[in-house]
């Protein structure tokens, strides 16, 4: 399974509206910490952007840093054209973690309330 890109990997969404998400797997590899914006709610996009936090986008790769300039995620993407056009016209881009490794319990996971979720500021540097 892990050779499918099914398990341990990120993958773009497209949540109503049109805002981008980026759906990262396995947060305790990764710092999420309460203190710097992370919520366990939807509303989080209707507040600003996390300040500090960046994500920085040149298809097909994007990297988002912490605010101590650390890359939180750094890599490649499998979105469409669709995605990538929809980050630049927003601006905000919507992180989504927490204790899953792959979309196969990703729905236990949020029925729980383990989603941890971050809107920062984003820009892309290239036309997708």
């Amino acid at each position: 399974m892990a050779g499918t890109g099914l398990v341990g990997r990120a993958w773009p969404e497209l949540v109503p509206g049109r805002c981008p998400v980026l759906v990262v797997p396995d947060a305790a590899r990764r710092l999420v910490a309460a203190g710097e914006g992370w919520a366990r709610d939807a509303g989080v996009l209707e507040r600003d952007p996390a300040p500090d936090w960046s994500a920085t986008a040149s298809p097909p790769c994007l990297t988002v840093r912490r605010p101590d300039g650390e890359a939180w995620f750094e890599g490649e993407l499998a979105a469409g054209r669709e995605w990538w056009r929809a980050l630049r016209a927003h601006e905000v881009l919507l992180l989504v973690t927490g204790p899953f490794t792959s979309v196969f319990d990703f729905r236990s996971a949020a029925a729980a309330g383990n989603l941890a979720l971050l809107a920062v500021r984003a820009r892309t540097t290239t036309n997708p």
